[in-house]
């Protein structure tokens, strides 16, 4: 009852919205968190949840990625308070309300899947209490655990520039200037060369807000950004891509844990960081094949 009530809301507040604001189909619930109902295809009582990378990077950019799929059901773009540009939010440089408000904000929905980018894709993986809500998860560019070793030897068969040189603005003085020049810095770690130029104007049109991205560095150097549950039941799809330097997929396809029936590990050989800049064809192959294992998992 509570699930159809809030759905009830979201609709009729959407309707209010758009009346005002034209594309923007924004509303925000009691602590601040926004959603955008960005599509809906009536085949399947779904409801797929996006959370953006970063933390910081407003969810807008995941919207390329949903137009190149067909997914059934609704599809929502999700925006923590103080993410992007989501000002609606009394934090200040503190998030860890945030920890928080992932599991509330799924459990709101019926069918939820979630499909995490980056850094949101570290947060399925750290609530087992969303075993019997969750109707799946997609992993997308995304880590177990956050490893600068691993990414920095990852990177040197690409011949990459030193990213610590880039970074020392911003780790000397954090602020908006210094953590765009060092987003700047981190691009040839995204982008394979071919499409540097185009993936950089990309991510450089994105609201990145820089104080959730201080705070999600503290917490996962203290490991609790790490997975903390790996569910044996549901569907899970991991998808990595070669010339990702930040994220590498060796973390998962040699964590143990994600060796299992149930979890599909796809690879991308062209791609980067989104890979559905370099290669929709091969994501959206994926994404279609993941919906089929989702046929029997569905509620009235």
């Amino acid at each position: 009852m509570k699930k159809n009530l809030f759905l009830f809301v979201c609709f009729i507040t959407l309707f209010f919205i758009s009346e005002k604001l034209g594309a923007q189909h924004y509303f925000f619930d009691g602590d601040g968190v926004r959603y955008q109902l960005y599509q809906t295809n009536g085949e399947k009582n779904y409801n797929w949840l996006f959370f953006p990378g970063g933390p910081g990077g407003d969810s807008c950019y995941l919207g390329s990625l949903i137009d190149e799929l067909q997914l059934p059901g609704n599809v929502w773009l999700i925006d923590f308070p103080g993410n992007g540009s989501n000002t609606n939010s009394s934090y200040t440089d503190n998030f860890d309300g945030w920890f928080e408000l992932f599991p509330k904000v799924v459990k709101q929905f019926k069918n939820p899947i979630v499909v995490g980018h980056s850094f949101g894709g570290m947060l399925p993986l750290l609530y087992p209490e969303l075993e019997t809500t969750l109707k799946g998860i997609v992993v997308l560019n995304s880590t177990p655990a956050l490893s600068h070793e691993e990414a920095e030897a990852y990177a040197k068969q690409f011949d990459l520039p030193d990213l610590i040189d880039g970074m020392q603005g911003f780790i000397q003085n954090p602020n908006q200037d210094t953590f765009n020049a060092a987003l700047n810095a981190c691009m040839p770690y995204y982008f394979p060369k071919e499409t540097l130029e185009k993936g950089s104007k990309f991510l450089s049109q994105v609201p990145f807000a820089y104080l959730p991205a201080v705070w999600g560095q503290v917490r996962a150097a203290e490991g609790k950004l790490s997975a903390k549950w790996v569910s044996q039941q549901l569907p899970i799809m991991i998808i990595g891509a070669k010339y990702d330097c930040m994220c590498p997929f060796s973390l998962f396809k040699n964590d143990q844990r994600f060796q299992q029936p149930n979890i599909k590990l796809v690879y991308i050989e062209n791609g980067g960081h989104c890979p559905w800049i370099e290669n929709p064809i091969a994501v959206r192959q994926a994404f279609e094949q993941f919906n089929a294992s989702l046929v029997n998992s569905i509620d009235p």
